[in-house]
């Protein structure tokens, strides 16, 4: 069997068009050609009396018959919309008879698609939004997809569909998607999709109690946040940032944290280490719910909370 592949540079189309000609007995059952190639079907020596002709055949339908030593087919050609493709031929002694079929293929194309949405705007979701499905849109059925997040390839995500909400996402970022479009006429990666998912129902939950004894339990108003927490790992509900005046019932002020932010209440009086005595306090919290996503709007909150201590 003989194969010989040539490239011909096309300005014209601005891209590489491929001509296959194929000597071969018998020919392969299929031949797949991609968006301009073209096949040519020759053929071999010592061959004569040579037909071809197209499947079904009928008089009838003035099916196409031809007979050429070759036959050259691209997809402008008649013989591109032939169902199968019959040949016969004699070498003097032997007739000899094969059928093909010849299938055109598109170069793979990959674009997103999003319900709703443009895919060249950036979008903002919440987390508990509706679900926002991802479409590669592309030309051949048995194209193969590769999605990315963020610069790397989703796991286990080989349709042509993904749910955004599903996916190991950033939350209160943005996230990048694309995907990769591979058949045999080669690789197309889209344009990359912009979403940020917030956590939009955030809450600064506060107590109407607590038990500054020193136990480790329950020590501080609000409870006191953890030392390690920075603005890398503090992208979520938790990055509240907040300040705080304490009253007594006489309205003198007890605690203030202004200037210094997060710092709780220890149940002393101002700085020193004076306990403040068991009973109800009032509280003015200045806070930003999370300076990281469209919550972050300055609010206050006024309430009172109690003190109660071990006998």
């Amino acid at each position: 069997m003989k194969k010989i592949l040539l490239i011909v540079s096309s300005i014209l189309i601005n891209c590489f068009c491929y001509s296959q000609t194929v000597d071969e007995y018998p020919f392969e059952d299929i031949y797949e050609i991609c968006g301009e190639e073209t096949l040519e079907l020759v053929t071999p020596e010592n061959y004569n009396i040579i037909f071809w002709y197209e499947l079904p055949f009928s008089v009838e339908n003035n099916s196409l018959i031809h007979t050429g030593n070759s036959l050259i087919i691209d997809v402008n050609s008649p013989w591109a919309n032939v169902e199968q493709i019959a040949w016969e031929a004699t070498d003097g002694e032997n007739n000899l008879y094969s059928t093909t079929q010849v299938l055109f293929l598109d170069y793979p194309t990959a674009q997103i698609n999003i319900e709703n949405y443009s895919s060249n705007e950036r979008i903002t979701i919440c987390e508990n939004d509706p679900d926002i499905t991802l479409n590669a849109t592309t030309n051949n059925p048995n194209d193969l997809y590769q999605w990315y997040l963020n610069g790397l390839p989703i796991e286990n995500e080989n349709n042509s569909s993904v749910n955004v909400l599903e996916l190991e996402y950033n939350i209160n970022d943005e996230n990048y998607f694309y995907v990769e479009v591979t058949n045999i006429c080669g690789t197309e990666e889209s344009e990359e999709v912009s979403i940020t998912i917030n956590e939009c129902n955030c809450e600064f939950n506060i107590p109407n109690a607590f038990t500054p004894d020193g136990d480790g339990l329950n020590d501080f108003f609000p409870e006191q946040k953890n030392a390690s927490r920075n603005e890398e790992v503090n992208i979520n509900c938790d990055a509240t940032i907040y300040s705080m005046i304490i009253y007594d019932r006489l309205g003198r002020v007890v605690f203030n944290s202004k200037g210094e932010i997060n710092k709780p209440w220890n149940g002393k009086r101002r700085n020193s280490n004076v306990n403040c005595k068991e009973g109800v306090y009032y509280y003015k919290i200045d806070y930003n719910l999370n300076q990281f996503t469209d919550q972050d709007d300055s609010q206050i909150k006024s309430g009172s909370v109690s003190i109660f201590r071990k006998d």
